[in-house]
């Protein structure tokens, strides 16, 4: 009786070994690359674009009145350079975090920008900068959640 079992179990485990096998599919025959007759073109170097690491905006306006680079906040352990800035309704207003790593007299080199009652940056590491449009006219406070004593004003006119 327990040769029969071993039989059936041997058999009963071929089959299902036969079963769950399929044939492998067909493969396309390859289709030979025509070679271009006559000088090729150069390809020019690619520009390369180095993006701001983060980028996150209020409500968008369709146009804008002044360019970033014209309201740029230089954020480091010193606080914000300026620390007020006056722009035009419209105007987007960029704060870049200007720390370094290699400082080693500073613990931590990330900061985070709070406008008061609006909105937070993401954590801006070295190198990263994070940009708001002000479309309403009005007075924006803003600090540094990570490094507190900086705190600076945005006047949109």
């Amino acid at each position: 009786m327990h040769a029969r079992m071993v039989i059936f179990i041997i058999a009963l485990v071929m089959v299902l070994a036969c079963g769950c096998t399929q044939p492998a599919p067909e493969q396309p025959a390859a289709t030979p690359v025509p070679t271009p007759s006559g000088p090729l073109p150069t390809a020019s170097p690619a520009k390369v674009v180095t993006p701001m690491a983060v980028l996150t905006t209020g409500s968008v306006s369709p146009t804008l009145n002044n360019a970033v680079s014209d309201n740029t906040i230089h954020v480091s352990k010193k606080g914000f350079d300026p620390a007020s800035i006056t722009v035009k309704s419209g105007s987007t207003v960029r704060w870049v975090n200007e720390d370094s790593t290699t400082d080693a007299a500073l613990y931590n080199p990330t900061h985070r920008i709070t406008l008061v009652t609006i909105k937070d940056s993401p954590l801006l590491s070295p190198g990263q900068g994070w940009s708001w449009i002000f479309n309403d006219p009005g007075t924006y406070d803003y600090s540094d959640m990570i490094h507190t004593v900086p705190k600076g004003t945005v006047i949109v006119v």
